[in-house]
Order: C-alpha cells, then structure tokens, then sequence
C-alpha cells in the first residue's frame, strides 16, 4: 500500500476479508478524466494456492475485472 500511495493512489485494505481482494487503490486522471481502480491480492510470495487462484479467477469472471497478485 505505501508504494501505491506514494504514487499517488488512494487506498482501501480489506484486513483479515479472506477474499481475493485484499486492496482497492484509486487514482483520478484529471487530463483524461478518468478514475483508475486496481484491484489487489496482497501475497508475500507471489504464490496462490489452488484453491485461491479459483475463488480469484472466478470473482474476476463475474465482474469482468482484473486482480493483480503484488
């Protein structure tokens, strides 16, 4: 989160959600006006398990979004 927000993105955790998303950061674009969302599974590793690369992928599906694994 500190490195997202010391890129200008505002940032929501979800502590302890046990869901895929784990940060929503918002950044506006005033040149362009437009609102930029990321949508975030905080992971030490980098690592899912299999179970959570499903509930990941299957969220990502139904709301036709992306969730970046940092």
């Amino acid at each position: 989160m500190k490195k997202l927000e010391k890129e200008g993105w505002f940032c929501v955790r979800s502590a302890g959600s046990h869901s895929p998303i784990d940060i929503i950061a918002l950044k506006q674009n005033r040149l362009l006006d437009v609102l930029s969302i990321k949508f975030i599974q905080s992971k030490k590793t980098g690592y899912l398990s299999p179970q959570e690369r499903e509930e990941k992928e299957e969220l990502e599906k139904k709301l036709g979004i992306i969730i970046e694994v940092m």
